[in-house]
């Protein structure tokens, strides 16, 4: 009897727990948000002599609710250069990308969070070896006004195909969505909400246990 009370309680504490990160999952889920990747530059040039070019494409403002993968740019080749003698980037290669997030509740926005990097590698009219390399700040934290935070990482890079492919490469980021404590109405913590079920469920077999001896008394 013992064991199967104590397997009760924990499973009753268990289930609390669920419950509680499901309600705090589902709220954050139902933030909405917007935001606009624009690059500083609408290409980045090959080092002289070569006259090859890789573009990056402006992501205008999106709307989405949640947590969520993002796209920061489409990245597509372009270049005349023979495979033997392909376009390459010297010292150069440079990119910089800005977002602004913006929180649909509050009406505030992040301001512009910048995103840098670097390309190497080679690439020419047949082929595409291009590399990038993050360069400055990859994490931005960011509360808006209501107090829901963001937060945006890097997430990845996807080179881009030889000037014939048809799909681009990328960059990726992806945004977590964490919404606020409400003033005046605190929400208990998961432990605190296990605590309160294994009391009650504790609370209920010792009653249980008490009207059983009392029965059996009276029936003695």
């Amino acid at each position: 009897m013992r064991r199967s009370l104590l397997f009760f309680a924990s499973t009753a504490g268990l289930l609390c727990l669920a419950a509680t990160q499901a309600r705090a999952d589902q709220s954050s889920s139902n933030i909405a948000w917007s935001y606009n990747f624009t690059p500083n530059q609408t290409f980045v040039s090959a080092a002289s002599p070569g006259t090859g070019t890789v573009s990056f494409t402006n992501e205008p403002t999106k709307n989405a609710s949640g947590s969520s993968d993002v796209v920061v740019t489409n990245l597509k080749v372009s270049s005349t250069a023979p495979a033997g003698t392909p376009d390459t980037f010297g010292s150069g290669g440079a990119w910089k990308v800005g977002l602004v997030l913006s929180d649909a509740a509050s009406g505030t926005n992040s301001g512009t969070l910048w995103f840098t990097g670097q390309l190497g590698g080679n690439f020419s009219s047949s082929n595409s070896n291009v590399t990038s390399t993050f360069t400055g700040t990859t994490t931005y934290h960011w509360t808006a006004g209501n107090g829901t935070l963001y937060t945006v990482s890097l997430t990845g890079y996807t080179p881009p195909g030889p000037p014939t492919a048809s799909n681009a490469g990328s960059i990726s980021a992806h945004v977590t969505v964490q919404g606020p404590v409400i003033s005046g109405s605190p929400t208990p913590e998961p432990s605190s909400m296990v605590l309160a079920c294994l009391g009650l469920t504790f609370a209920g077999a010792a009653s249980w246990r008490k009207r059983r001896r009392t029965l059996a008394a009276m029936l003695a």
